[in-house]
């Protein structure tokens, strides 16, 4: 058994104080085992928290021409990293109808500090309920959510990018 581990330094301990006891010097047995007791075992470091990319840094790209708003994502610059979801409340009455699931296709403008600004509904959308109601309950969740601020030469930029939504209905 090893001396460095804790059950090693009592057993240590205990034959230092048996030895003690019959060679007479009781005191000095008491003094050293006070002294081990008001030892603590050492503190275990904690691991240092994961970091979460804050920051997706872009080629050196040119400047967006004119009449464009934002840079394309996974084409011109890597696609940001999702800092910050939210779920999308769907009312009780819509749910555990015929339609069980539904998958929502949106395209969002993620702006320089790294918010949705703008989203845009990929295909017609359908006026028949509840869909009205599901892209509302999907809009309002998207504009809550958060992503890492993309730098295109040092500076941050806005990115557009394709968001699906899988929502349950049952």
């Amino acid at each position: 058994m090893r001396l460095g581990t804790r059950a090693g330094r009592a057993l240590a301990l205990g034959v230092f104080v048996c030895l003690a006891a019959t060679a007479g010097a009781a005191p000095v047995a008491a003094a050293v085992v006070r002294k081990a007791a008001a030892k603590k075992p050492p503190a275990r470091k904690k691991p240092a928290p994961k970091r979460r990319a804050k920051k997706v840094v872009g080629l050196d790209l040119p400047p967006l021409p004119p009449g464009r708003t934002c840079y394309r994502a996974a084409s011109e610059v890597p696609e940001p990293q999702v800092l910050k979801t939210a779920e999308i409340n769907v009312d009780q009455k819509l749910r555990g109808g015929p339609l069980k699931s539904a998958l929502l296709v949106y395209e969002v403008t993620v702006d320089k500090g790294g918010r949705i600004s703008e989203v845009r509904t990929v295909g017609g959308r359908s006026t028949e309920p509840p869909w009205p109601q599901l892209h509302d309950a999907a809009i309002a969740a998207l504009k809550q959510y958060k992503y890492a601020k993309t730098l295109v030469r040092g500076a941050a930029a806005p990115v557009c990018l394709m968001v699906s939504l899988n929502v349950d209905l049952r």
